[in-house]
């Protein structure tokens, strides 16, 4: 057994020993998301990420340092906190280690939230976006062989990643969710007014730094994925927007009634066993 699949192994187990079954939905929280979150479960069990052997700690506002497993709508589900950025220093392997022990562990679907530049003014800030699909602009992959749970090269197939029928059972119960189609780029600093001109011509609707390596990682263990945006800014030169993490953790404050609801909605909404 690798060195890497000895830390994803040991997570999987550490998961299964402090929680007990793996839930039916596990959520990445994106930054900000923690407030919307935070009251939809019932009869919460917190875990910190620290006490769980190869969980990398995030070091960013808006993320905390924590899982929460309940019940959302019905649904066993999972608040993930512990999400980390290529930005960080961290490699492409500890960035998706949680997703791999989520499905080692036995956790049946994958939603991902993250906050998000829209590069479309009717997209303004408070938007909620479901995926449809993505364009990687330098976020690394975790399917290398350096990155991989063994060391070998995985080839995978990333047509309908975002799982088409997740996320249109979700947009008939939320109409007002829009879809559309996300650039990652590496960060940590925003993107220039230039840059953001580029993306918008090349057809991305929003720009964010993650979500990408998380969700090759869930399509490579067969886990069904579904990725949702919120707008917590316009792109940098459109209407004036010089875009801060100060603004985007005020926008999803600001907003996080709605994407609470959206969010139980997307937890109910996610493939059964």
């Amino acid at each position: 057994m690798s060195a890497e699949q000895s830390k994803i192994t040991g997570l999987a187990a550490a998961l299964a020993e402090t929680l007990g079954d793996a839930p039916e939905v596990a959520v990445v929280l994106g930054s900000g998301w923690k407030q919307q979150a935070a009251g939809l479960l019932s009869e919460p069990q917190a875990v910190a990420c620290s006490d769980l052997p190869g969980w990398p700690t995030p070091r960013v506002a808006g993320h905390s340092g924590e899982l929460i497993l309940g019940t959302v709508a019905g649904r066993r589900a999972l608040l993930c906190g512990g999400r980390i950025h290529s930005y960080e220093g961290y490699p492409a392997a500890d960035l998706v280690r949680g997703v791999r022990a989520l499905a080692e562990w036995g956790t049946s679907s994958l939603l991902l939230l993250n906050a998000a530049g829209s590069l479309r003014e009717d997209l303004p800030p408070g938007s909620l976006v479901a995926l449809r699909d993505h364009i990687n602009f330098g976020i690394p992959s975790p399917l290398r062989a350096d990155q991989t749970a063994d060391g070998s090269v995985e080839f995978v197939d990333l047509v309908d990643l975002y799982e088409p029928a997740w996320r249109e059972a979700l947009r008939a119960t939320c109409p007002d969710v829009e879809e559309g189609v996300y650039a990652g780029l590496p960060g940590p600093n925003y993107e220039t007014p230039s840059e953001i001109a580029m993306l918008s011509r090349l057809g991305a609707d929003l720009v964010g730094m993650s979500t990408i390596p998380e969700a090759i990682a869930a399509r490579a263990v067969g886990l069904p994925v579904m990725a949702m945006s919120m707008a917590t800014n316009l792109g940098a030169g459109l209407e004036g927007s010089r875009p801060s993490h100060g603004e985007v953790l005020d926008t999803a404050a600001e907003y996080g009634g709605r994407a609470a609801e959206v969010l139980a909605a997307a937890v109910a909404a996610a493939p059964q066993r």
